[in-house]
């Protein structure tokens, strides 16, 4: 009965564990609409594109909407003053990316100041979404956001990333091959690597118990001496190795890395943004200037 239970115990936690995995790789690339923007209609379809945008180019696009900015945020700047606020936006956006670890785009907007920021990763910037295409992409959502269609901007906004990002892909030469040591290493995270060590180790437990279970039984009627338990650790450790090894590829992606050939692959697309540069603009009834606002390097994670 006590084996009984403890296995149960193990196999729920396992499958705890890649639930949990499996989440927190749904919930990036999402709508935070804090500051009820959209539609439910319009974050729910942006919501299923931006997912299989994550899935196909291995990038997240996040939005995020607020109805004001916090006070930490605006203390000390004078909101009179477009410049100021111009440098508030561009810090703070800079800040949530960094926080949030963002590998890809980020897209902020905020209502009181009517205020609209992109971030955009070095490495997508590089490989995907070009500081070109924010231009396109913000000329596209500011002139939605001043004309009271903000559910149009964020459907065009999706359309637009999305189609840049598959012509660049298509379009761009075949990348220079890389050490496969480097290229895992740039691509997995300490995270990825605990995720995998602890799921082995869950499993080699639970395969362990199941074999000494099996010779403890056969042990009754041969009486075995302790090769029965070495066996079964060596094996349980083998297993578990193997097993573990293998959820990690499933879990964390590399296992399309071999079987990805055609024109969506590209190992230097899948490489973790380290740096971000940073547009935007205003879109008050009052404003029409120019969308770039120039770029503007943040600092490293």
């Amino acid at each position: 009965m006590l084996t009984t239970l403890r296995l149960r115990l193990l196999v729920s936690l396992i499958f705890a564990l890649l639930l949990g995995s499996v989440v927190c790789r749904a919930e990036r690339g999402v709508i935070i609409d804090s500051g009820n923007f959209f539609s439910d209609a319009a974050k729910a379809e942006a919501n299923r594109q931006l997912l299989e945008l994550g899935t196909r180019f291995k990038k997240e696009v996040v939005i995020e909407t607020f109805k004001e900015v916090p006070a930490q945020v605006s203390q000390g700047v004078n909101l009179q003053d477009r410049a100021a606020v111009n440098r508030m936006f561009e810090a703070w956006t800079l800040q949530q990316a960094r926080q949030q670890r963002v590998n890809g785009i980020y897209i902020l907007l905020s209502k009181d100041p009517a205020h609209l920021q992109v971030i955009i990763g070095n490495e997508t910037q590089r490989t995907l979404f070009t500081s070109k295409d924010r231009t396109v992409l913000l000329e596209m959502m500011l002139e939605k956001l001043r004309t009271k269609q903000p559910d149009e901007a964020l459907l065009q906004g999706v359309s637009v990333i999305a189609s840049a990002m598959q012509s660049h892909r298509v379009d761009r030469a075949p990348p220079i091959a890389q050490n496969p040591a480097v290229a895992e290493k740039e691509e997995s995270g300490p995270w990825d690597w605990f995720l995998a060590a602890g799921l082995g180790f869950l499993v080699a437990w639970l395969v362990v118990g199941l074999l000494r279970s099996m010779f403890n039984r056969g042990a009754a009627g041969t009486q075995t001496g302790t090769g029965g338990g070495f066996m079964t650790s060596l094996l349980g450790g083998m297993f578990g190795a193997a097993a573990g090894m293998w959820l990690y590829d499933q879990f964390s992606g590399h296992h399309n890395s071999d079987s990805d050939s055609g024109p969506d692959s590209d190992s230097g697309a899948t490489r973790r943004d380290t740096d971000y540069s940073s547009s935007g603009d205003s879109f008050s009834g009052d404003s029409g200037g120019d969308a770039g606002g120039g770029d503007s390097g943040g600092g490293d994670f």
